[in-house]
């Protein structure tokens, strides 16, 4: 009798790549205070849910935009008002995307900060690390919503989480 190694079928069928996370579609939203501390215990959250559906390879890169968009509206779309906003991700399994709406009508911009500036650069990361980003006008007459998309599957060469 020949002792041959065991080898599980369901091991073969991830060797074709039948084992690979599918990400699970969903969509979530929530109103949050315009507070510095909502947005870092969301970032968490975010990562949390990215996890849990099949995205853990894409959480990090995921959450630091969602924080920078999330900061943004925090800082600059609700300045100076006691407000609130609102917070959207949507995954259909092939595309995720995120949304954040302020009350503000003013635009982000990318801009390129200067070396000894502390601050600036949220944009350009949500630029570098979305695979599409925009702003969209409120249908309620004032404020906007920022968003950015990023696909579902890994980029080659990329190691699952």
């Amino acid at each position: 009798m020949t002792d041959l190694p065991h080898r599980s079928p369901v091991r073969g069928l991830a060797d074709l790549g039948f084992g690979k996370p599918v990400p699970r579609p969903f969509v979530f939203m929530t109103v949050l205070a315009a507070d510095r501390e909502a947005v870092r215990v969301l970032r968490h959250d975010l990562m949390d849910m990215l996890r849990k559906s099949g995205l853990g390879h894409l959480s990090d890169e995921f959450a630091l935009v969602a924080q920078e968009l999330m900061a943004n509206a925090v800082v600059h779309g609700c300045r100076g008002r006691d407000s609130t906003i609102t917070v959207s991700v949507n995954c259909d399994g092939q595309r995720i995307r995120f949304k954040v709406q302020d009350p503000s009508d003013e635009r982000p911009r990318v801009c390129a900060a200067a070396e000894d500036e502390i601050s600036g650069r949220g944009m350009l990361l949500v630029q570098a690390l979305s695979d599409r980003w925009g702003v969209e006008a409120s249908s309620a007459g004032a404020g906007k919503s920022v968003w950015m998309e990023m696909p579902c599957t890994q980029a080659s060469g990329q190691k699952a989480a």
